[in-house]
């Protein structure tokens, strides 16, 4: 069986917050050939994380890692490691996801963004990024 894995199994399956879920989820998990991710997903895990359950960072970088690393998780690899690389640099995964794939979808587009931070970040890893005036 392949699932696609909505953000509360991951949570559960992480947190073991509930514990009748977290057993749950591990079978189902157990049973599944595939656990798709779509990145939106790991893009909600992320603020879910640090908004919501108040970790730290680096423990959150550390989880999506050794998720997407999973053998059976099915993740878009290229937009993760963008939300990572923005994230390790204390950025937001999400902004690093939605610009990598802005800029896949239209080549050449500049991000903008009010978020002087994030654009700071952006335009230091070379992406065209900039806060509207």
């Amino acid at each position: 069986m392949k699932i696609i894995a909505d953000t509360n199994l991951i949570v559960r399956f992480l947190l073991r917050d509930d514990e009748a879920q977290f057993k749950i989820v591990t079978a189902l998990f157990g049973k599944a050939e595939q656990i798709v991710i779509p990145t939106h997903v790991i893009c909600e895990l992320a603020w879910v994380l640090l908004n919501g359950y108040k970790l730290q960072s680096r423990d959150v970088l550390e989880s999506i890692t050794q998720i997407v690393q999973s053998h059976k998780a099915v993740v878009r690899e290229d937009e993760i490691d963008a939300g990572l690389h923005m994230m390790a640099q204390g950025g937001d995964f999400a902004d690093g996801v939605n610009a990598y794939s802005g800029g896949v979808m239209a080549r050449g587009a500049v991000f903008a963004s009010f978020d002087k931070q994030v654009v700071r970040l952006l335009t230091g890893q070379g992406t065209a990024a900039m806060v509207p005036a």
